[in-house]
C-alpha cells in the first residue's frame, strides 16, 4: 500500500500468508462498520509473512479470493466511463456477455472482498467457469488469467470493444491564452496564504476552453466522476468568474468543503491545479482532463 505501480520495486510488495488470509473467512466481525474494518485490518496485518513490516493493500484479501495466477486491477478512463455510468451494468452485459461479472458499489476492503467471493461462487455455479473480467461499479476493473499474455489480450479486448462505442473524441489541442493573464492568476494564487508553497500547473486546450467559457459550461465538470478524482482533485472544482473575487471565492469553497480547492478554473483563461509536489499537481491536471 502507498506505492505507485509505475515505479514500484520488488521491496515495495508485501509477502502474505494465504493460509492466514483464508482464516479471515472463518471469523465473524461486528456489524459496526468502523469496528469491523478495524478488526479486519488487524487480521490482514497479522497475515503478513515473517519479517514483513510494510502495510499490505486493503484489497489484498480480494486479490487472494481470485483464483487466477495473475490479477491486474486498473481503472482506465474508458473503463471508468462505463463503470461510473448510470446504465453501466446493462451496457457491460451487452458488450461482454458472460465473460464479465458486474459488482455493485460497496465499501472497499473486507466487504468488497466478501461480496466478490459470494458472486464468484454464484457465477461459477451458473456458468461452470470463472469470469476473466470483473467490473466494479463506480471504480474500475479486475482482469485475471494464467499468463501475462492472456492479461494483455483481455485488456486489449476490453479497450478495443469500448473504443467502438465512442461517438466523440475530445480535442486536446492547445488553445490560445494570454500569458500575461495566466501569470496574473498565478501571482494571485501564490499570494493566498494557503497556496504560497504549492506547485501550480496550468492548462488550456480546446476542451478546457469550452468548459471555462462561463459558470454554466463549467457545471458538467465541476464535480468528480470517478474515485481517482476524489483523491487527487477533491470534492469540487472551483470556478472563478471574476478574478477580483478570487480570495473570497477560495474562502467560501473552504467553508463549504472544509478543505482548499486543488482545481481552480478561471473564466476565459484556463485551469490551474495545485499540489504539494510538482508531480501531484501534474497528476491532478491529468485527471481533471479525464473528466473534460
Amino acid at each position: 500500500s502507498g506505492f505507485k505501480l509505475a515505479s514500484i520495486e520488488e521491496d515495495g510488495f508485501v509477502k502474505l500468508d494465504r493460509n492466514a488470509l483464508n482464516q479471515i473467512w472463518k471469523k465473524e466481525y461486528p456489524a459496526n462498520v468502523d469496528l469491523r474494518e478495524k478488526q479486519a485490518l488487524k487480521d490482514l496485518m497479522n497475515s503478513r509473512a515473517s519479517g514483513e513490516t510494510k502495510r499490505p493493500s486493503v484489497e489484498s484479501l480480494l486479490h487472494a479470493v481470485l483464483p487466477q495466477k495473475y490479477i491486474v486491477h486498473t481503472h482506465p478512463t474508458m473503463v471508468n466511463g462505463l463503470t461510473c455510468s448510470k446504465n453501466g451494468c446493462q451496457i457491460a452485459e451487452q458488450l461482454f456477455h458472460t465473460r464479465c461479472m458486474w459488482v455493485p458499489s460497496v465499501n472497499p476492503g473486507y466487504i468488497l472482498a466478501k461480496l466478490i467471493k459470494i458472486q464468484l461462487a454464484e457465477y461459477e455455479k451458473k456458468y461452470k467457469s470463472l469470469p476473466d473480467i470483473i467490473l466494479l461499479e463506480n471504480h474500475g476493473m479486475f482482469v485475471g488469467a494464467e499468463t501475462t499474455r492472456e492479461i494483455k489480450n483481455i485488456h486489449d479486448f476490453i479497450i478495443g470493444t469500448l473504443k467502438k462505442q465512442i461517438v466523440y473524441e475530445p480535442d486536446f489541442s492547445l488553445a490560445r491564452v494570454s500569458k500575461t493573464e495566466m501569470e496574473r492568476v498565478c501571482r494571485r494564487l501564490k499570494n493566498y496564504p494557503a497556496f504560497k508553497d504549492k506547485y501550480i500547473t496550468f492548462e488550456n486546450n480546446i476542451e478546457i476552453s469550452a468548459a471555462v467559457k462561463d459558470n454554466t459550461s463549467f457545471q458538467k465538470v465541476r464535480y468528480p466522476y470517478i474515485p481517482d478524482h476524489l483523491v487527487y482533485a477533491g470534492l469540487e472544482m472551483l470556478f472563478i468568474e471574476d478574478l477580483n473575487n478570487i480570495e473570497q471565492d477560495i474562502d467560501q469553497y473552504r467553508e463549504r468543503n472544509e478543505c482548499y480547492p486543488k482545481v481552480i478554473a478561471v473564466k476565459m483563461t484556463g485551469v490551474f491545479t495545485l499540489g504539494d509536489k510538482e508531480e501531484s499537481s501534474h497528476i491532478t491536471m491529468l485527471l481533471f482532463q479525464v473528466s473534460v
